[in-house]
């Protein structure tokens, strides 16, 4: 065999190992408690996904030997999973501001918009 098959053997087999430790990582991270903050086991089970997706992508998909333009996209999609992750949690603690007379299921009306606003711009009396 050549030096450069080595070398490739040795990369897989490094990143192989790497996402089967990785992944019990994953698993002990799942029953291990975090004090009871959420934000934090969930923190740390992306981070731990991040690293096995990067480690997938670079090397068995071979994104580590192409040009800048395909980290731009990957950056783009990492902003765009935050803004869509953290998403209900602004609409949760209404910073959004979203419309108060949003239709909410059957019909319901989360609050009736209030009849004041509405003016007789016909004349009518």
């Amino acid at each position: 065999m050549s030096n450069d098959m080595n070398h490739h053997i040795k990369v897989y087999r490094n990143v192989f190992l790497a996402l089967l430790v990785l992944t019990g990582l994953t698993v002990g991270a799942s029953y291990f408690e975090f004090g009871g903050i959420i934000w934090l086991a969930v923190g740390v089970g992306l981070l731990i996904a991040f690293v096995k997706g990067y480690l997938v992508a670079a090397n068995f998909m071979h994104l580590n030997n192409e040009k800048s333009f395909i980290y731009l996209v990957l950056v783009m999609t990492v902003m765009f999973f935050l803004v869509l992750f953290f998403m209900p949690m602004m609409w949760h603690n209404d910073g959004l501001r979203s419309p108060s007379h949003i239709p909410m299921q059957n019909g319901e009306v989360y609050e009736k918009p209030s009849t004041d606003d509405h003016h007789d711009h016909g004349g009518h009396h």
